[in-house]
């Protein structure tokens, strides 16, 4: 069984949304408050171009609605598509901050609405893999995960022409620990369990209204987390050289896994790569991946379970963890001291 979805917001990240969509799914709309990105969205993928986002989630042919658009309407359009008696697929981050997460999920629990927050680095099949071979690993007794992302020269203070919201704040609702963090976070709750208790330290440059580097110690239940979030200017960083260098290393008793990401938009010519030493055997191995589309990847998750009527593995409350995590980073390093994580919504 296949299912109809319309796609609200056609920005440069519904692009591989669509791709990925159109081979699992009937797109019955593309949506945007622009019709000429609208209008292109729809001759490219398909579907039909509105403006009007009511008449999409109004349509008794859709199934699902996803929402591609800014943060900063995503609570707005959340509620209203799960009022509508609609799955929702949702971009990261799932709201702008954790007391509107909630209310996204609690709504969504209420009636019995499939709710997903596409946290689609979980589909990447480095990443896949390495969960698949974490029980090898027996008792985990470190981390270090991170996302190191170049941005150039961004830790200068800000211009004096320099008016706010910056491009970041607007778009995405925050720096690199919303931009780049959010994805590692969500990971850090994927392989080790919610973190209980937080340690951080977030720097903004001087008149800006963004965080440039997001660190912090997070304890869970397999152990101690290191992790950070990092804009920089090294155009040669990473496992390719590419800039981009974002990995997670998970020690256990019995073994080593280590996940390094390509580049998150590049899905034509950049793959993963995992290593996995295992302590018993003495054997190293190490996986190199081809390209992936990985919003692809997760949304035939997410469409496959819609149309079987269920949830599935992930569960609803996925977003709102990372919202929370997210808010308690930001008051530890504000406050500077640490802070239990109080988390509102019991795991599904």
């Amino acid at each position: 069984m296949s299912i109809t979805v319309g796609i609200i917001g056609c920005g440069g990240i519904a692009r591989f949304h669509a791709l990925g969509l159109r081979e699992v799914a009937t797109i019955k709309w593309m949506c945007d408050l622009n019709l000429e990105a609208a209008t292109h969205f729809a001759t490219t993928y398909g579907g039909t171009a509105t403006t009007d986002a009511a008449a999409v989630m109004q349509d008794p042919a859709v199934d699902a609605v996803v929402i591609t658009t800014i943060s900063r309407v995503h609570k707005r359009l959340c509620l209203a598509a799960i009022a509508a008696g609609k799955a929702v697929i949702c971009e990261k981050t799932l709201c702008e901050n954790a007391d509107d997460a909630l209310e996204v999920v609690r709504a969504a629990q209420a009636a019995g609405t499939i709710l997903y927050t596409s946290y689609m680095k979980r589909f990447i099949p480095a990443v896949e893999q390495a969960k698949a071979l974490m029980p090898q690993l027996g008792q985990i007794v470190s981390t270090h995960i991170r996302a190191y992302q170049c941005w150039g020269d961004v830790w200068q203070p800000a211009p004096a022409d320099f008016t706010p919201p910056s491009f970041a704040v607007e778009h995405y609702g925050g720096g690199v620990l919303v931009c780049g963090g959010s994805h590692i976070l969500d990971l850090v709750c994927h392989f080790l369990g919610r973190p209980h208790r937080v340690y951080a330290s977030m720097y903004t440059p001087p008149g800006l209204d963004h965080d440039v580097q997001a660190a912090a110690m997070l304890e869970t239940a397999n152990g101690v987390v290191h992790f950070e979030a990092l804009c920089h200017k090294r155009h040669r960083a990473g496992f390719l050289r590419d800039g981009w260098d974002e990995s997670m290393e998970i020690v256990g008793q019995d073994g080593v896994l280590t996940i390094s990401t390509p580049l998150w938009n590049d899905i034509d010519s950049r793959g993963g790569r995992l290593v996995h030493e295992d302590h018993s055997t003495g054997q190293r191995n190490e996986y190199s991946y081809g390209p992936a589309n990985n919003f692809g990847r997760a949304d035939a998750f997410f469409v496959a379970n819609i149309a079987a009527g269920r949830q599935g593995a992930q569960g609803r409350h996925t977003g709102y963890d990372v919202d929370e995590l997210i808010a308690t980073i930001t008051r530890s390093a504000a406050e500077h001291r640490a802070l239990d994580v109080t988390y509102r919504l019991d795991p599904e």
